[in-house]
């Protein structure tokens, strides 16, 4: 027992003096400071809480479809909501069925660090089924909804893939709205 209990001393110590972030109990990241290199948000959210990916507002932000910055970083997952309010930042995980989960991930690499989230199309997708308030019924609502609401960059639907969209509209969860989105593009 007293390997552990060192252990553990070893890494308070390492907290203390900031060469180690504590992020929740048992998962830890090195300092910038230590690495000179900028700690990757993105790969954290998929550490922290699994199965997810990275979505929403992050992901539309992450290709460039919406200027917003969240004051977070959202994924979507098979677990209970949780969110995490860690030294690096928030995490807020939501939770999407499990039949609708797999349409439209990608793995992306960077750096040396490697991180799942959703393709431009299933984040939109997960961001409709999401807000509950959100029911689109025409084309116009769809537009509506994404320049008004999302102040999303309507130009880059032109080059969605409609497939992944029917793909999480067949699922069912919103899919008259989604089908509106679909109706938009190839109008």
């Amino acid at each position: 027992m007293p390997e552990r209990a060192s252990f553990a001393h070893f890494l308070s110590g390492l907290v203390k003096s900031q060469k180690l972030i504590r992020l929740k109990r048992g998962l830890y990241v090195v300092s910038s400071d230590v690495t000179n290199m900028q700690l990757n948000h993105l790969m954290i959210a998929n550490c922290l809480y699994g199965p997810s990916y990275l979505s929403f507002g992050t992901a539309l932000n992450y290709y460039g479809l919406i200027d917003d910055v969240s004051q977070g970083y959202y994924s979507a997952t098979l677990k209970q909501d949780r969110c995490f309010e860690t030294p690096v930042g928030r995490f807020e995980y939501v939770t999407i069925p499990r039949s609708y989960y797999p349409i439209g991930i990608k793995q992306v690499t960077e750096d040396g660090s490697s991180y799942l989230i959703a393709t431009p199309e299933k984040a939109l997708c997960d961001t409709i089924v999401h807000s509950t308030a959100v029911n689109l019924r025409s084309k116009k609502d769809a537009v509506m909804y994404l320049e008004e609401d999302l102040r999303f960059d309507t130009n880059a639907l032109m080059t969605f893939d409609v497939s992944i969209l029917q793909e999480c509209a067949d699922c069912g969860y919103k899919r008259t709205s989604i089908l509106q989105i679909i109706k938009l593009i190839q109008s």
